[in-house]
């Protein structure tokens, strides 16, 4: 019994001079910054935070041309184009098509980036393209020969182009473009190097 007593007296008197020496815990190094190291630390932990949540929430879509493009791509409003391979933006409007867009570049400066991605030579090759329709990226290809009839006078492209979907068709022969299709795949498939590019350029959705 006297044993007992001495072990639960001599736990109390250690526990107490543990307290004098050590009167915060022992791995809670905040406890011993000064206001201004606390202050410091807390507003970079809300800058980083806050530049976390106004990252815009990007995705790009694989959506139908018939189902679901051709009811909601807009006529006659500005709409953003980013080219797969270079990141380059231009903007054009659309201004027909059923079985695809019809677009024009909105003026000639918009005509002159559109024409980069070819070299500055007009050409019918097909290439995959990022198209923001609703707030939202969608898979694309475009061509870059301006053709048939046109709207927009006074933005040096002398002619309309074409953006082809999921499954959209050509005017002509309607029929499914094979490389249009492959296009819009490596558009979808690349929908990382998107997110990359914009989230570097703090883009705002």
């Amino acid at each position: 019994k006297n044993t007992s007593i001495m072990t639960i007296l001599f736990i109390i008197v250690l526990s107490l001079l543990m307290s004098c020496i050590f009167p915060y815990p022992i791995f809670d190094n905040v406890s011993y910054l000064s206001s201004n190291q606390l202050k410091l630390i807390n507003d970079k932990q809300e800058t980083e935070s806050h530049a976390t949540s106004s990252l815009p929430k990007i995705d790009v879509l694989n959506l139908d041309w018939f189902e679901v493009v051709n009811s909601l791509m807009p006529y006659y409003e500005k709409i953003q184009i980013i080219d797969v391979e270079t990141k380059k933006e231009y903007y054009v409007m659309r201004t027909g098509g059923h079985n695809h867009a019809d677009v024009e570049t909105i003026d000639s400066a918009n005509t002159a980036i559109f024409k980069s991605l070819y070299s500055n030579t007009w050409s019918w090759t097909r290439r995959p393209v990022w198209v923001k329709i609703n707030n939202q990226f969608v898979a694309a290809s475009i061509n870059g020969m301006p053709h048939g009839y046109s709207t927009i006078s006074s933005n040096n492209e002398n002619g309309h182009t074409c953006i082809h979907f999921l499954n959209s068709k050509t005017h002509g022969t309607k029929r499914v473009d094979e490389a249009h299709q492959n296009a819009v795949s490596t558009a979808y498939n690349r929908a990382n190097e998107l997110i990359t590019y914009l989230n570097k350029t703090s883009y705002k959705m």
